[in-house]
């Protein structure tokens, strides 16, 4: 008889479903505990979101260290990880050298399983990250992602590929939720049939299908399947291993656990995390439909859920849903999986709430999707769409990543190999006239994991935290500033991290070649903000009347920042020695924090007959220089006029100038600086000039 094997995934899902603030070590040490007492083929700890959400833990453990901890304590345990071919566990597309740091440490850390996915199934992305978890003796198992319009054939070519590629097992993932159990099983006896490693499956249970397509996979050659004790539909508070466990009563195949246990775990799991669950069941057409259209992941449908609640607008989820697939079969139907679920889903809510057309305001990560920076598309983009998002400018915003000039952008245009050494484009480097820079991928120069190592090496040496770094900075500054890690290295022991010091971060916008905001709508800029502060957008890049612009997420926020700015650390030391100097230098008040005044428009407001208020046009951060090692742009009794930059206001990495719309005297600064400031909030006052 046939054992199924069964992958875990509940670690995963305790963090991606559960407030951080919620999650103990105590009660993750129980979890896995319990978990352990059960035969699972292998337990996944992180995927998705969830190494992002570890770095928000409040018992002083990185995930690494808890992936570590993990395994000292159940040595027999296999441990997985879910990770992008080429942007790991970030939104990023990451160089050679990153990639391999990465994996050496996860699996130094204890994962000796890595699933690779690729949003987009570019088999050449998989490559060098396959090579990378060979060389440490740790498993790969190549993940294809499902797509309803491919035939059968594709996917045991797909799964050939791989095989021969260095992968040791295959696992087909249903998205999109839109595998059905009769396809299931035409599809997996392909695959058992066609290739010698093991193939698994893993789907959401949106639909009630989730048992279906398992029990059909399982009879047709599929050898393990992904379950899980949170519940993964909307509709079902109870884990599908119940269901799919009694499917296999009298047929050759079962599973190797002991049913007992596994009823003894989900009383607990009841009693102890359920009640943590994020209630965000939607009611929605598109989920309760006899109609095998696609649905958005789970984790996409939820965070679209979150935003449009945080803005009022919760009952235009249909719309905006509607508008997410609209979308994707205009760009070449690519998967929602990470990134590109993210990337489509912000431009969904664009073109529907934020915008008064579709299209007004161009999400420039998807002109990146477009032009191939994270591979190439599936079909062929609507010709039409194309000419119209480019026509707006042919240039496109591409990230610095801490290197002198952008690195690793996929000219998927020339259609080459981008892992060969043979080809003209692979990789490429992108410069101003979007030309493309030849030199094969292993031959460009990375300088960014050493440069996050010397910005942190006040804070810590571990390579793990300066991956951790490398991908979500904030989140780990953040992390790091915690007093519980003695064990890291701080300036002279002090949990003081900075002492004077500065922390550099080179791609600091260019404030002297800036856009000016002058023209733009801010409401609806405001809404923009307001709609990446809530959403699990890490930074949307648009265009807004011929203004390019980037919104990134700040420090504290629920998701970090990107690293365009000055950081928590860099902003609170140049704070700090600021404060001091102008102390020294007789200008008391500047950095004293009296308390912020409000009102009801944005711009000066006049408060007596020659004072104007300057006031927030945004939620954000406030700077009062362009980099830590700057001076500042203005100080009380400096004079401006009309047009200087007064400040600079980071809305989630959005480095806005504001300028000042009068000739004047400064005659106060309300904020200090990186004082977070909310919208309408008296910032700065002048005194105009007759």
């Amino acid at each position: 008889m046939k054992k199924i094997k069964i992958n875990d995934i509940t670690i995963r899902d305790i963090f991606q479903n559960i407030e951080s603030g919620y999650i103990s070590e105590k009660l993750l040490s129980r979890t896995i505990e319990h978990l352990s007492k059960v035969k699972f083929d292998s337990l996944e700890i992180f995927g998705g979101s969830a190494f992002e959400k570890m770095l928000d833990n409040n018992f002083g453990k990185s995930p690494f260290e808890i992936v570590y901890e993990i395994k000292n304590k159940n040595p027999g345990i296999s441990l997985q990880a879910l990770i992008g071919a080429r942007n790991l566990v970030g939104m990023e597309v990451y160089a050679p050298a990153v990639i391999k740091k990465f994996i050496c440490r996860c699996a130094q850390s204890g994962i000796d399983r890595f699933k690779v996915f690729d949003a987009l199934n570019d088999r050449e992305n998989f490559k060098y990250t396959i090579s990378a978890i060979n060389e440490t003796g740790s498993h790969c198992q190549g993940t294809i992602i499902y797509d309803d319009l491919k035939e059968v054939d594709y996917y045991v070519d797909t799964a050939e590929n791989l095989v021969k590629s260095g992968c040791g097992s295959i696992y087909i993932k249903d998205v999109e939720s839109t595998l059905l159990p009769q396809k299931t099983g035409e599809l997996f006896k392909a695959l058992s049939g066609s290739i010698e490693a093991p193939v698994y499956l893993g789907g959401y249970n949106l639909r009630g299908l989730q048992v279906s397509n398992y029990y059909n996979a399982c009879l047709s050659g599929c050898s393990g399947v992904d379950l899980s004790f949170i519940p993964s539909s909307y509709t079902d508070l109870s884990p599908a291993i119940f269901a799919l466990l009694l499917s296999f009563k009298d047929t050759d195949v079962s599973v190797d656990i002991d049913y007992l246990k596994v009823l003894e775990i989900f009383e607990w799991f009841k009693q102890n995390i359920y009640s943590y669950l994020q209630n965000d069941l939607l009611y929605s057409r598109f989920l309760f439909s006899n109609k095998n259209t696609n649905l958005a992941p789970k984790w996409l449908l939820s965070s679209i859920n979150r935003q449009l609640s945080e803005i009022g607008e919760s009952n235009k989820i249909d719309i905006v849903l509607d508008e997410l697939f609209k979308i994707k079969n205009e760009i070449g139907n690519p998967s929602l999986a990470t990134p590109v679920g993210q990337i489509l889903g912000s431009q969904a809510i664009l073109n529907t709430i934020i915008s008064d057309h579709r299209w007004e305001i161009t999400n420039d990560e998807i002109r990146k999707l477009i032009d191939g920076y994270y591979g190439k598309l599936p079909r062929d983009v609507d010709k039409d769409l194309k000419e119209k998002i480019f026509a707006k400018n042919t240039s496109f915003i591409t990230e610095t990543n801490y290197t002198d000039k952008p690195i690793d952008l996929v000219a998927a245009a020339s259609g080459k190999d981008i892992f060969s050494d043979e080809t003209e484009s692979p990789a490429a480097l992108i410069n101003k006239d979007k030309t493309f820079v030849t030199g094969g991928i292993d031959n460009i120069e990375d300088k960014t994991y050493e440069q996050c190592a010397d910005e942190l090496k006040n804070l810590s040496v571990k390579e793990s935290d300066i991956l951790s770094y490398l991908f979500f900075p904030d989140k780990t500054l953040k992390f790091l500033e915690n007093g519980k890690h003695a064990s890291r290295k701080v300036i002279n022991g002090s949990s003081n991290i900075l002492q004077g010091q500065e922390l550099r971060f080179p791609d600091m916008l260019d404030l002297k070649k800036a856009a000016k905001f002058e023209d733009i709508d801010l409401k609806k800029l405001r809404e923009i903000s307001n709609l990446v502060e809530t959403s699990n957008i890490d930074e949307i890049s648009l265009e807004i009347d011929g203004v390019k612009i980037s919104i990134n997420k700040k420090s504290g926020n629920q998701k970090p920042a990107d690293k365009h700015g000055p950081s928590d650390a860099a902003a609170a030391a140049s704070a700090q020695s600021k404060a001091t100097a102008d102390s020294k230098n007789g200008v008391p008040g500047e950095l004293t924090g009296i308390p912020a005044e409000s009102g009801r428009n944005t711009g000066p407001e006049a408060i007596t007959e020659n004072l104007l208020k300057v006031k927030a046009p945004i939620v954000g951060t406030f700077y009062r220089s362009p980099s830590p090692a700057a001076p500042p742009f203005v100080r009380a009794g400096d004079k401006v006029k009309k047009g200087d930059t007064l400040c600079i206001i980071e809305a989630m990495k959005l480095m806005n100038k504001i300028n000042s719309e009068y000739d004047g005297e400064i005659a106060e600064i309300l904020v200090q600086n990186e004082e977070a400031v909310e919208y309408d909030q008296t910032i700065i006052i002048i005194k105009p000039l007759n």
